[in-house]
C-alpha cells in the first residue's frame, strides 16, 4: 500500500507536468488548448524584415504568424511578463509586397484576415511604401511599417 501511494505521488508530481515543446529561446504559446506555439523575441539586433526573416530562417524559423488569440498572448507577454520590451516595435510575418493591398502572411502564404481588430485604425496605410507588418508600441496592433525601418522581430517555429 505505502509503495502504490508513493507511485501515485510521484506520478501526480510528474505525469501531470507539462514538457515544453519549444527549442531554447523559444517561449511557448497555445493556438487553441492543446496546440503550442514556439515564439521567440529575437533581440539579437534591429534590421529590416527582410534580414530579420533572413535570421530567423537561418534557426529554422520564419517571422511569426500572430493569427487570432495568439496576437492577443503576445500583447499580454510584453505587458505582463517583459515591460522591458513596451517601448520596442516587432517584425511579424505579414506582407503585402508581392500583390499591394493583398497582404499574406510570408511562413505560408495565407491571406491575413484584415477585418480583425488587430490592426490599428486606419492600417494598413501608405502604399508601396509600407510593405511589411509589424507590431508597434504603445499598442502592438498591427501596423503598415516602412520597408527600411529597423526593429526587433518574433520569430515562430
Amino acid at each position: 500500500m505505502k509503495l502504490l501511494l508513493t507511485l501515485l505521488a510521484t506520478c501526480a508530481t510528474f505525469c501531470t507536468a507539462q514538457v515544453n515543446p519549444c527549442p531554447n529561446g523559444y517561449i511557448v504559446f497555445w493556438m487553441d488548448s492543446v496546440t503550442p506555439v514556439c515564439l521567440k523575441f529575437a533581440m539579437y539586433g534591429k534590421g529590416t524584415w527582410t534580414n530579420l526573416r533572413m535570421m530567423c530562417q537561418a534557426e529554422g524559423a520564419d517571422l511569426a504568424k500572430l493569427e487570432g488569440n495568439l496576437h492577443y498572448q503576445v500583447i499580454q507577454y510584453i505587458n505582463n511578463q517583459r515591460p522591458d520590451l513596451q517601448d520596442e516595435a516587432f517584425w511579424i510575418g505579414g506582407t503585402d509586397a508581392a500583390s499591394e493591398g493583398y497582404w499574406v502572411w510570408a511562413m505560408d502564404g495565407t491571406q491575413m484576415d484584415m477585418s480583425n481588430p488587430p490592426w490599428y485604425p486606419g492600417q494598413p496605410n501608405r502604399g508601396t511604401i509600407a510593405n511589411y507588418a509589424c507590431l508597434y508600441t504603445p499598442d502592438f496592433m498591427f501596423h503598415s511599417c516602412d520597408n527600411d525601418r529597423k526593429i526587433y522581430a518574433i520569430c515562430q517555429i
